[in-house]
């Protein structure tokens, strides 16, 4: 859900910057919750083993999130693109990739990754104990 809810937000925001005058709307594609569900659990997977294994650094975390959600962005878009249903194209943005991916999203990306590693530090510290 939490990038579900970041694609809206984030289409919103960019549709805003974007348009001089005119309504912004944020939007979504239902294949996106597949997507970003599926990714958060391959990165939180990633941060256990470059944090926990490795005892790699956030910023050098970071990096590694970043290609690895190029990737999965480019892979997901390339399926959907064969079945008729990729709701994205960058094709109109410079540094694009086939219409999947753009450079233009990359300090978003570098954002989020940051943000989802200090909420991964977080929430593996929370607890619960019951009381009796």
């Amino acid at each position: 859900m939490h990038g579900f809810l970041d694609e809206i937000f984030f289409t919103f925001f960019f549709n805003l910057l974007g348009q001089a005058h005119g309504p912004a709307s944020g939007h979504t594609s239902l294949w996106s919750f597949f997507m970003y569900g599926s990714c958060s659990l391959a990165v939180e997977r990633l941060y256990f083993h470059l944090r926990r294994s490795r005892g790699w650094s956030a910023w050098r975390r970071v990096r590694v999130y970043v290609t690895f959600i190029y990737a999965w962005e480019l892979s997901w878009g390339l399926g959907l693109r064969t079945c008729g249903a990729c709701s994205w194209d960058y094709s109109h943005y410079p540094l694009n990739f086939m219409g999947l991916i753009t450079l233009m999203y990359l300090p978003g990306w570098i954002f989020l990754s940051v943000y989802q590693d200090l909420l991964f530090n977080v929430l593996w510290r929370v607890q619960y104990i019951p009381t009796i």
